[in-house]
């Protein structure tokens, strides 16, 4: 006999704006959903659709509360959501997985717990995500590439394939990597740049072709 998922909670982050885009793919590809957590409202309230307030932030480190259910990291910044993921995993809990049904997802990619694909998104032939990373609309990441845990990608960034992007590293809007390349720790490629060498740990490049940004 299967057994049902425990129900997602979206953990919300900053304005809640990511939070709602989680929401509402979670309820178009039919998932359970208990509610959310934000410290901005109170218990109860409203926050999107039919979804309500089930209490603040604190309740990530409420071990009772986290075994009943399965948390979603409801925030498009990446320092927050590698914290959150911390938080939940020190606390005994697990994450929950969205994968938006307008997404594609190749069945031989890998996808990990409290990763996020939305609507238009990509993922691969043998592509790896990591804990916490987040693909957004329209984005594509080709075959056999690699997400290490917390990276986020733009909306409409393109990974060529075997693109190797490790921990915390965020690919901005239209950006695009070609093949092979490895992004360093923490780095961050910006909006539209077109990454054409490797990315050293914690470098910041724009432009076209890429290079490191100059304060």
């Amino acid at each position: 006999m299967s057994v049902s998922p425990a129900p997602l909670v979206i953990a919300v982050g900053g304005s809640g704006r990511h939070a709602r885009v989680a929401l509402e793919a979670a309820d178009l590809a039919g998932l359970p959903v208990r509610g959310v957590l934000w410290d901005a409202l109170p218990d109860g309230e409203p926050f999107f659709g039919s979804h309500r307030v089930l209490g603040g932030l604190d309740r990530l480190r409420d071990r009772s509360f986290l075994q009943g259910c399965r948390i979603h990291l409801g925030t498009g910044d990446r320092a927050v959501r590698r914290s959150m993921a911390e938080t939940v995993r020190a606390n005994g809990g697990q994450l929950g997985t969205i994968i938006h049904p307008a997404g594609l997802v190749s069945p031989s990619a890998v996808i990990g717990a409290g990763a996020f694909v939305a609507a238009g998104a990509i993922v691969g032939v043998g592509a790896v995500l990591a804990e916490a990373c987040l693909v957004n609309t329209g984005a594509s990441i080709d075959h056999d590439g690699r997400l290490d845990a917390g990276v986020c990608v733009g909306p409409g960034a393109r990974l060529a394939g075997t693109v190797l992007c490790e921990a915390d590293v965020f690919v901005g809007l239209n950006a695009c990597i070609l093949q092979g390349l490895r992004i360093g720790r923490g780095a961050v490629v910006g909006a539209g740049a077109v990454v054409t060498r490797d990315v050293p740990e914690g470098q910041t490049v724009v432009g076209c072709p890429a290079r490191p940004f100059m304060r």
